[in-house]
């Protein structure tokens, strides 16, 4: 009677176990539903339930998801991230045209001085190529002119010197044409931007430019 007593305990924590564990109900593969105490490892993966003494479903565990899922996941979280930081960027972007700007023709006064400066630095350079080309041609004259090989050799240094200066000229001058054409569409997206937000808030009083991110400043300061 006495050793009942000591293993009492232990048959009612072992009773006690069983009836938390409960019953697992799966179906496998083919249709076919299984009971059980626990789920094999091969049914882990598929939905299965948990249920109490009275048969109730009391906990149930989704399916694993297939390949195609955990794909279309990281795809939908990739363009969530994605999201947000154009949001960000674009809030950026926003207070730096409001901390800078209280009207579209402020912002169209700098561009204008932007573009100038631009078409000034285009002219120059197109004079000192046209200025470069003339006596490129003079010097391939004088070449043909030249009987003696000697000379003509010493020539070549000069003539090769020009034609690479040319085509340094002629991708400056491609660069300063893109970046005006950069300037264009940046200024055009501004103004429309600027237009909306003053729209939307006609009081609105610009903070301090100083306070506005310092990568748009740093971006536009560029244009």
């Amino acid at each position: 009677m006495n050793r009942f007593f000591k293993l009492f305990p232990f048959v009612l924590l072992l009773l006690f176990t069983q009836a938390e564990a409960g019953l697992y109900r799966w179906v496998d593969g083919n249709g076919v539903v299984h009971y059980a105490d626990v789920v094999p490892p091969e049914a882990s993966s598929e939905s299965h339930s948990q249920l109490n003494e009275q048969g109730m479903v009391v906990k149930t565990w989704p399916p694993a998801p297939t390949e195609e899922e955990i794909a279309a996941r990281k795809r939908r979280e990739t363009l969530l991230k994605l999201r947000a930081a154009m949001d960000s960027r674009q809030k950026e972007l926003d207070d730096y045209l409001l901390a800078n700007y209280t009207d579209v023709g402020q912002l169209e006064a700098v561009f204008s001085t932007k573009l100038t400066m631009l078409e000034h630095n285009s002219q120059n350079m197109q004079e000192r190529r046209s200025s470069l080309a003339e006596r490129l041609s003079a010097l391939k004259v004088q070449a043909e002119r030249l009987e003696d090989a000697a000379s003509r050799k010493q020539l070549e240094p000069y003539i090769s010197e020009a034609e690479n200066t040319l085509e340094t000229y002629d991708y400056a001058l491609q660069e300063n044409q893109t970046e005006r054409d950069r300037l264009r569409q940046h200024y055009e997206k501004d103004k429309a931007r600027l237009s909306v937000l003053l729209s939307k808030s006609p009081s609105f009083q610009p903070p301090d430019p100083s306070t506005a991110p310092a990568a748009p400043r740093a971006q536009l300061a560029r244009q």
